[in-house]
C-alpha cells in the first residue's frame, strides 16, 4: 500500500504541475503551494480508497470516490485561494481542472498498468 501511495502522489504531482505549467503558473512559490496542496491532499484520499475497494461494493466505491474528489477540489480551492499567487485563473478554476484531469488519468494509467 505505501508503494501505491508514493506512485499516486508522484504522479499526481507531475500531471498538475503540468497542468498548471500550461494555463500558465510558472512562479516557484505558486508550483511550490501545488506540490504541498497535493501532498497534504493525495495520501489521504488513495489511502481511504484502497480502504474502500475492500468493501467489495462499486456503487458505494464510486459514490464515495466522488464525495472525496469534491472535498479534494475544495479544499485545494480554498488553499490556492489563500496563498497562489497567480491570479489569471481563478483558484476553484485551477483546483477543479487540475484534479479531473489527474483524476482522470490516474483512472486510465492504473488501468493499463494493473
Amino acid at each position: 500500500m505505501i508503494l501505491s501511495l508514493i506512485i499516486s502522489l508522484f504522479l499526481t504531482i507531475i500531471i498538475e504541475l503540468t497542468i498548471s505549467f500550461i494555463i500558465g503558473i510558472r512562479n516557484k512559490e505558486d508550483i511550490e503551494v501545488i506540490v504541498w496542496a497535493n501532498i497534504l491532499t493525495n495520501p489521504i484520499v488513495v489511502y481511504l480508497a484502497n480502504c474502500l475497494k475492500l468493501l467489495n461494493n462499486n456503487l458505494i466505491y464510486n459514490i464515495l470516490i466522488i464525495i472525496m474528489e469534491i472535498v479534494v477540489i475544495i479544499v485545494e480551492f480554498i488553499i490556492y485561494k489563500k496563498y497562489l499567487i497567480f491570479k489569471e485563473k481563478t483558484p476553484i478554476f485551477i483546483s477543479s481542472i487540475n484534479n479531473i484531469i489527474s483524476y482522470s488519468l490516474g483512472i486510465i494509467i492504473s488501468k493499463i498498468i494493473f
